[in-house]
């Protein structure tokens, strides 16, 4: 079949767009054909997958979205295709990978007003096109996000699945762990026994960029910090003591996360909110212990393996500087023992194949 894949930026450091390019190797790996359809493209192509680039314009993040929209229903009613898989909330969909959380929860919390203002009447009414009666099959992340979205809307269980969680198995331990970890801190120079955490992610606002700082500053002065993602960390280095940031590592977007992983003693992850935070897995089949926050999908995923700590909502920073001078102390620990006995689960690897299944079967 052809399948249609509409994502509105890709970049090769996302979670988001890894999963994107999973599910589309395994769609061509399977003998589907595979259109690519997005505004912008960063990075090299994927093997089997042709790429469509839809013009937008707008100055605003909404108003662009709304033009993407606009331009992904032209398109789809012009080109021949079997299947629509979207990874953001657009009409027109079959299928929709449902990696953003749900909407009109966020707009709940807000006053009434807020539901007029343009950015939030855009996303709304997109998402509202999403759940509609004629719209496509959800797969959603977790069961948070699932429950999330039908305190909102009248979902009947045959409308939607939950997926099991996809890792990259390259991001399993690898046998030669213990010289990729003294690669890193060699190429860091940062010394075998110091501290050295990871702090993962693209959009360092929502992933909790500003709550990981603060924590870090609290710790000895031996201690060592990666900033790694596709985002500028330096406004949020302004305000910290020279000390502490001349124990900062901003790596920017990296290809080897596999490696820093071995090299690092933590994955610090206190994002304000995230649907899902693959990093989290990636982290726990790697053996690296996780300090995070029970607003993250994947949360569950860490207290289920025992492979790190959560801090619970509503989020007090006392609480995270606490648990990480804790786990810093103890790193390894029973973390990383828990973590990779749990690596040894094969469900943890399967999204793309339920993703590619649910795309085949179609509304």
């Amino acid at each position: 079949m052809k399948c249609v894949m509409v994502l509105y930026h890709y970049f090769p450091w996302g979670g988001l767009q890894r999963d994107f390019a999973r599910i589309a190797r395994e769609a061509v790996a399977r003998g589907h054909q595979v259109q690519a359809l997005v505004s912008e493209w960063q990075g090299e192509p994927l093997h089997g997958v042709t790429i469509t680039t839809v013009p937008v314009r707008g100055r605003s993040n909404h108003g662009r979205m709304a033009s993407f929209a606009a331009g992904v229903q032209q398109y789809l009613a012009e080109a021949p295709h079997d299947r629509v898989l979207g990874f953001n909330r657009l009409p027109g969909l079959d299928v929709y990978f449902a990696a953003d959380s749900c909407f009109a929860e966020h707009v709940a919390g807000k006053p009434g007003v807020v539901r007029w203002l343009p950015r939030y009447a855009t996303y709304l009414k997109l998402e509202q096109q999403v759940v509609a009666e004629s719209g496509p099959r959800l797969l959603f992340l977790n069961e948070h996000q699932r429950d999330q979205y039908r305190a909102h809307y009248a979902l009947p269980e045959s409308r939607y699945q939950v997926l099991p969680p996809g890792v990259e198995a390259d991001r399993r331990r690898p046998a030669n762990h213990a010289a990729l970890r003294e690669q890193i801190r060699t190429a860091l120079g940062v010394a075998s026994g110091a501290p050295l955490l990871l702090f993962l992610g693209s959009g360092f606002k929502v992933k909790g960029l500003d709550r990981a700082l603060a924590a870090f500053a609290t710790l000895p002065s031996q201690a060592h910090l990666m900033i790694v993602g596709n985002d500028e960390a330096a406004p949020y280095l302004r305000d910290l003591q020279a000390a502490t940031r001349e124990r900062i590592h901003v790596l920017g977007p990296r290809d080897d996360v596999p490696a820093l992983m071995q090299g690092a003693d933590l994955l610090l992850h206190p994002a304000y909110r995230e649907s899902a935070g693959m990093v989290l897995l990636e982290a726990t089949v790697a053996g690296l212990p996780v300090l995070t926050t029970d607003t993250c999908g994947y949360a569950r995923y860490v207290q289920e393996a025992g492979s790190g700590e959560v801090i619970a909502s509503p989020f007090e920073q006392a609480a995270l500087n606490a648990m990480l001078q804790t786990m810093v102390e103890r790193v390894p620990g029973e973390w990383q023992a828990n973590a990779l006995r749990y690596a040894e689960s094969p469900q943890l690897y399967q999204l793309a194949q339920n993703v590619v299944d649910a795309v085949e079967v179609g509304r």
